[in-house]
C-alpha cells in the first residue's frame, strides 16, 4: 500500500510542478538522443541478417584455371592434415573436380556447375552442438586463418562456406561491375577493388568471379608424318590418350567380385609432371615416349605432333543479359553494413585520381575514366542487398503500424492530442531496445547485434505500449467524468491503480522473451522485448502522465488545478 502512495504522490506532485515536468522530459529525450548515438558511432552494431548455428559447413578449393588435379590434391590433403586433429570435427568428404551434395546455396553461388582439375570442395562435419563447447561460427572463425596460412600454395583461394544468414546468395558482399565497353576493362576494374576489398578490415575469402587468362598448348597430329612413318592415326591416338589420362588395357577376374577388374595403364606422377610450363618442356616429354612401326622402327612421338599455343577462351559471365565482373567478399564475425560503408569511402578516396567517382541511387557509383571516358556502373548486391530489402521493409511496417495505431486512436478518442500522446509514448521505447542491446554485448563474448528481429521486436511493442497507455487514459477519463476528479488527479489515481497490473503484464513479457534472448537468429526478439517493455513500464508511470496532461485539460478545461512552477 505504501508503494501504491508512494507512486500517487510522485506522479501528483510530478503534473504540479512545471520544473519537474521540464526535467522528466530532457531526461527522456537525452535517452532518445543517446540511443540513437549509440547506433551512429557504432558501439551498438547493427547486423539486419544473424548467422544460424549449423553441425555443418563446406570448404571451396579454386586453384588457377589451367593447375592440375594433383596440385588441387596436394592443398585438400594440407587442409585434411589440419583439420583431423581437431575434436569438433567428426568426418570430411572431399570431391575433387567435382561439386559436393547439392544445396540451395550452391546453386546460387553457381557452384553446383562447376568442374575441373582446379577445384574441389570440402564438406566438413561438426559434432552436435550439445557436444562441443564451440559453436559453428566461432570455429570457422578460428579455422580460417589456420588453413588459409598453412595451406598457401599454388595460388589458391580458400573459402569457407557456411549455412546463409537468410535467402542465399553470391556472397556476403557483392559489387557487381557492368560497362557498355569490353569485358577487359571490367576486369581491370576488377582486380582494382580487390585490393580495396582485401585491406578493408575482417572482410576475408574475397575473390573476382571471372576467368583468369592462361597458356594452353594444343597437340595438334601431323597426319602425313604419321602415315609416312608407317604407323596408324588411331595408334598415335590411343598412346596420348593413354599417357596422359590412362585407360583399361585388359581385365582380371577375382572370385570376391562381381564383376571383371580393369587393369587402367596410365603414365605415373612423375612422368607426367612439367618442371617448366611452355612448349620445350612438353615437346621434351612427347620425345621420351616412342612408337614402333610396322618395320620394327621407334619413332619419336614429338615428331608426329605440332604443339599450337593459345590463350584459353574467355567464360563470359552475364546478368539479364549483360556482361557483369563481381567482386566478392565474406564477413567474419562482422556486419556486412560497416565494411561496405568503409569501401565506399575507399573507392571514392583512392580511385578518384583515375575516375570520376559519382553517387548514384542509394550506394551504387557511376565510375568515369578519365582518359577514355569509358562508364563503368557499381552496384551492390549480396545478402548486404538482402539486409538492405530487410530495413526497408521493416521500416515501412513500422511506419504503417504507427499510422494505423494513430488513426484508430483518433477514431476511439476522438481527439488528436491523445492520439498524437500515445504514439510519442510508444516510440520512446526506442531506447530501451538500444540500452538492452548494449548490456548484452557488454556481458557477452561475441558482438551482440542489433538484428531484423530487434526490430519486429520494436514493431510489437508499438502495441504493447500503446495498450499501457489506454488503461492509463481510459480510467483517467472515467474518474473525471463519473466522480468529478481533477485532471492531475485523476491522472495520478489512474497510474496508481494501473501500475501492478502493467508490471505483472511486464514481467510475464521478460520471462517469456528470456527463452529467445540466446538464440542466434531471435534473440534479438528476445532482448527487444526485455528491454522495451522495461523501458515502456517507465515511460507509462512518469511519461505518459505528462503527455496526457495537455490533452486532457483541454478536453476538460473545468477539472484542471492551479498548479504552482
Amino acid at each position: 500500500m505504501k508503494h501504491n502512495i508512494k507512486i500517487d504522490s510522485l506522479v501528483y506532485d510530478l503534473l504540479h510542478s512545471r520544473g519537474k515536468k521540464v526535467l522528466a522530459l530532457l531526461i527522456m529525450l537525452a535517452a532518445l538522443v543517446s540511443s540513437v548515438l549509440l547506433v551512429t558511432t557504432e558501439t551498438v552494431k547493427v547486423k539486419l541478417l544473424p548467422k544460424p548455428l549449423a553441425d555443418t559447413f563446406t570448404i571451396y578449393v579454386d586453384l588457377p584455371d589451367g593447375k592440375s588435379v594433383y596440385e588441387t590434391k596436394e592443398v585438400t590433403s594440407c587442409i585434411i592434415k589440419h583439420l583431423k586433429g581437431e575434436e569438433i570435427i567428426t568426418d570430411m568428404s572431399v570431391f575433387l573436380g567435382e561439386s559436393a551434395p547439392t544445396d540451395f546455396s550452391s546453386m546460387i553461388k553457381g557452384r553446383l556447375f562447376e568442374s575441373g582439375e582446379n577445384i574441389a570442395n570440402i564438406v566438413v562435419n561438426l559434432k552436435r552442438d550439445s557436444e562441443r563447447d564451440e559453436n559453428s561460427i566461432l570455429a570457422v572463425h578460428r579455422l580460417r586463418p589456420i588453413i588459409q596460412n598453412g595451406c598457401a600454395m599454388h595460388n589458391v583461394k580458400i573459402k569457407m562456406i557456411e549455412l546463409p544468414a537468410g535467402p542465399p546468395a553470391l556472397a556476403s558482399i557483392v559489387l557487381e561491375i557492368t560497362s557498355d565497353t569490353e569485358l577487359k576493362p571490367m576486369e581491370e576494374l576488377g582486380y582494382q577493388l580487390e585490393s580495396i576489398f582485401k585491406n578493408t578490415p575482417r572482410l576475408v575469402d574475397v575473390d573476382v568471379v571471372s576467368d583468369s587468362s592462361y597458356m594452353q598448348y594444343s597437340v595438334q597430329l601431323k597426319n602425313n608424318k604419321i602415315l609416312s612413318s608407317n604407323l596408324q592415326l588411331d595408334q598415335v591416338k590411343q598412346i596420348l590418350y593413354l599417357s596422359f589420362e590412362g585407360m583399361d588395357i585388359a581385365y582380371t577376374n577375382n572370385s570376391n567380385a562381381e564383376n571383371q577388374i580393369p587393369i587402367h595403364l596410365v603414365l605415373n606422377k612423375k612422368t607426367k609432371t612439367f618442371h617448366t610450363q611452355d612448349k620445350k618442356s612438353l615437346k621434351a616429354k612427347l620425345s621420351e615416349i616412342k612408337l614402333m612401326n610396322s618395320l620394327g622402327l621407334l619413332v619419336p612421338l614429338s615428331e608426329l605432333v605440332s604443339i599450337v599455343e593459345r590463350r584459353n577462351e574467355h567464360k563470359i559471365i552475364s546478368k539479364n543479359l549483360t556482361p557483369i565482373v563481381s567482386v566478392v567478399g565474406e564477413t567474419d564475425m562482422e556486419s556486412q553494413i560497416y565494411p561496405l560503408l568503409s569501401i565506399r569511402e575507399d573507392i571514392v578516396e583512392k580511385l578518384s585520381d583515375q575516375y570520376n567517382v559519382q553517387k548514384t541511387n542509394f550506394l551504387d557509383f557511376t565510375l568515369t575514366d578519365r582518359t577514355t571516358n569509358e562508364n563503368f556502373y557499381l552496384h551492390w548486391d549480396g545478402e548486404q542487398k538482402l539486409s538492405m530489402d530487410t530495413i526497408i521493409d521493416l521500416g515501412m511496417a513500422l511506419g504503417v503500424a504507427i499510422v494505423l495505431i494513430f488513426f484508430m486512436m483518433v477514431v476511439y478518442y476522438k481527439n488528436f492530442s491523445l492520439a498524437t500522446a500515445i504514439v510519442l509514448a510508444s516510440f520512446i521505447s526506442v531506447a530501451g531496445v538500444i540500452y538492452i542491446h548494449l548490456l548484452f554485448d557488454i556481458f557477452t563474448s561475441e558482438t551482440f547485434y542489433m538484428t531484423g528481429t530487434s526490430l519486429i521486436g520494436f514493431i510489437a511493442l508499438i502495441g504493447i505500449n500503446s495498450r499501457n497507455s489506454l488503461l492509463i487514459i481510459d480510467f483517467a477519463k472515467q474518474l473525471i467524468e463519473e466522480n468529478s476528479m481533477s485532471v492531475e488527479r485523476a491522472i495520478a489515481v489512474s497510474v496508481n491503480t494501473r501500475a501492478k497490473p502493467i508490471l505483472l503484464t511486464v514481467l510475464a513479457i521478460i520471462f517469456a522473451s528470456a527463452l529467445l534472448a540466446t538464440d542466434p537468429v531471435f534473440g534479438g526478439l528476445g532482448v527487444a522485448l526485455i528491454g522495451g517493455t522495461l523501458a515502456a513500464y517507465a515511460v507509462s508511470l512518469f511519461i505518459v502522465p505528462i503527455i496526457i496532461h495537455g490533452a486532457l485539460l483541454r478536453q476538460y478545461p473545468e477539472a484542471g488545478e492551479s498548479h504552482g512552477k
